[in-house]
């Protein structure tokens, strides 16, 4: 390439840069995916599913990117979020906060072993509650880096039967402009955490 185009290309390059730190930049909500897996398919049945966000911190971001300035249309903990199924279809949801997410990322990895959850105690074979220890996504390094850890409890008022399991996951994206990558990042922990959960217990407790 000839010297004098390889230096008017540095201006073009330079509004590249700056249009896509202005696209990706600090001010985007998140948009979360999920994928869930079907895991083994339990017995059909109806659970009642709670979810409680039990983070020391509510905040979705942590300290060092907020002080960045990134994931701002995210730090009042909003979030959009999408499901997408095995067969293609998705699920789009705008402005959810965190418990709902979860929720409803739960609910088709359930639905998708067979168990229908719903909000409801009516006709329910065990309550199933998600304790959010940790969901959250911060700069660490050159990295955007997000941790998600969850406890599944079920169990059924009356009875004294109570089945655990836990389920953790972290996924970083290199951090390159603004916060371009912080969904993917958090996207995975989620996915990973939610699809490693153990819901057999379900299949403990009886009709």
């Amino acid at each position: 390439m000839p010297r004098g185009s390889a230096l008017k290309s540095i201006p073009a390059l330079a509004l590249t840069l700056l249009f896509a730190a202005s696209c990706f930049g600090g001010s985007s909500r998140l948009g979360l995916s999920f994928n869930p897996s079907p895991g083994s398919q339990l017995h059909k049945a109806a659970v009642q599913l709670v979810v409680s966000d039990k983070r020391a911190s509510k905040s979705l971001v942590g300290p060092e990117a907020m002080n960045r300035g990134l994931f701002k249309g995210s730090q009042n903990g909003l979030i959009d979020f999408k499901v997408t199924l095995p067969n293609g279809e998705t699920i789009s949801r705008s402005m959810l906060n965190v418990e709902t997410a979860v929720f409803e990322a739960v609910s088709e990895r359930l639905r998708l072993q067979g168990v229908t959850a719903s909000t409801g105690t009516a006709g329910a074979k065990a309550r199933v509650t998600i304790n959010i220890a940790d969901l959250a996504i911060d700069v660490q390094g050159s990295d955007l880096a997000s941790h998600v850890r969850l406890e599944a409890v079920m169990d059924r008022p009356g009875l004294e039967l109570v089945v655990r399991s836990h389920a953790e996951a972290d996924a970083s994206k290199r951090k390159l402009i603004g916060d371009m990558g912080g969904a993917d990042s958090l996207s995975e922990a989620l996915t990973l955490a939610v699809n490693r959960l153990d819901f057999s217990g379900i299949d403990r407790f009886p009709e």
